[in-house]
């Protein structure tokens, strides 16, 4: 069996060994991308016995100057790293990881909870950004603590590393570089639901694509930092706006990308056009109010990400040239019949 083929099984007692935790320690460095690094920390976390959940979030403030420890529970943003699309599971209890953030500087590392239902562990990372990595089980024995700080001090390291790698260092969000593959894993869900039962379901994904309008005139008035200060702010109210089974991307300069999960047509315009009015009404520093055109499409399984992005950008022009400051669908399924028909030619 290879290296990659490995399966690691829960472990008893006097497993925990140098040997042991090496191998763990092998699996979650030899990991690709993020993503995989998550879902393999909470893989090998079922070495606890008594585990009965493990998830993993982003946590932000809305200012990102603001420091965690003076942040109320309204000013911040959950974001759960991997989520079900098919169950996604909300995380309800902000008030729990608000008090346990606030008390990381004087907890120990060390410390060990005697017993528990729930216990929340931040993961301090760089910039005012933090992880959350919440556990809920019963009687964690000591020699488990160990091998769960030991792990988490690895998985820190190595989402620096990834973070250098897949975000905007502005923003915080996924990079373009970083789009497809994810996208990539959206296309690869349906086509797996599709294959296990051909089930047809009204709740989609949507790929959209949202564009500061006469951003261009914000940095030639106010300057390019001033400029920086509305991506950020732009970023935190699309992070606040949108939910944590969304993904979200500065695809470049001015231009983010939204891919909507779980959703029927319906609740993707709603949450769209409730993000167009939190920008419209936001009152930016220094700038004042500023719009945001959108366009977006519904995720074909059988369409290349690349003619995704390509008619969801023409959603956004169409969007542009009739007065900006709207959104616009293009219906796929219906451009390709008229396509067959020959009343129009795809590009």
């Amino acid at each position: 069996m290879s290296k990659k083929e490995k399966v690691i099984t829960p472990a008893a007692p006097h497993e925990l060994t140098f040997e042991f935790a090496m191998e763990l320690a092998d699996r979650l460095t030899a990991q690709p991308d993020y993503l995989s690094l998550t879902e393999e920390l909470l893989a090998q976390l079922q070495i606890i016995p008594t585990l009965q959940c493990a998830r993993l979030f982003e946590v932000h403030c809305l200012s990102r100057c603001q420091e965690f420890n003076a942040t109320s529970i309204d000013n911040l943003i959950v974001r759960e790293v991997l989520n079900d699309l098919d169950e996604p599971r909300p995380f309800k209890d902000i008030a729990s990881l608000n008090r346990s953030i606030q008390k990381m500087e004087a907890r120990d590392d060390h410390e060990i909870p005697l017993s528990f239902q729930q216990i929340i562990l931040p993961i301090p990372g760089e910039n005012g950004q933090m992880r959350v990595l919440l556990i809920e089980a019963d009687d964690i024995e000591a020699k488990f603590w160990g091998a769960i700080h030991f792990l988490l001090n690895i998985y820190k390291n190595q989402s620096l590393i990834f973070d250098e790698k897949e975000r905007d260092k502005l923003t915080g969000l996924y990079n373009r570089q970083t789009f497809d593959e994810k996208l990539a894993r959206v296309l690869r869900f349906y086509l797996k639901r599709a294959n296990i039962d051909g089930r047809k379901s009204h709740d989609r994904s949507w790929l959209a694509i949202l564009d500061i309008d006469h951003f261009k005139k914000v940095n030639d008035n106010f300057g390019h930092l001033i400029g920086d200060e509305i991506l950020l702010l732009f970023t935190r109210l699309m992070e606040q706006s949108f939910r944590h089974t969304d993904m979200l991307f500065r695809y470049g300069g001015e231009e983010f990308i939204v891919i909507l999960n779980n959703t029927d047509s319906e609740g993707a315009k709603i949450a769209l056009e409730r993000f167009r009015l939190s920008i419209a009404n936001y009152n930016f520093p220094q700038v004042g109010r500023i719009t945001v055109s959108t366009g977006y499409v519904r995720v074909e399984k059988h369409y290349l990400p690349t003619s995704l992005v390509e008619y969801a950008d023409k959603a956004l022009y169409a969007a542009k040239d009739n007065g900006r400051d709207q959104i616009v669908y293009i219906d796929l399924p219906a451009i390709e019949a008229l396509a067959n028909e020959g009343n129009i030619e795809l590009f």
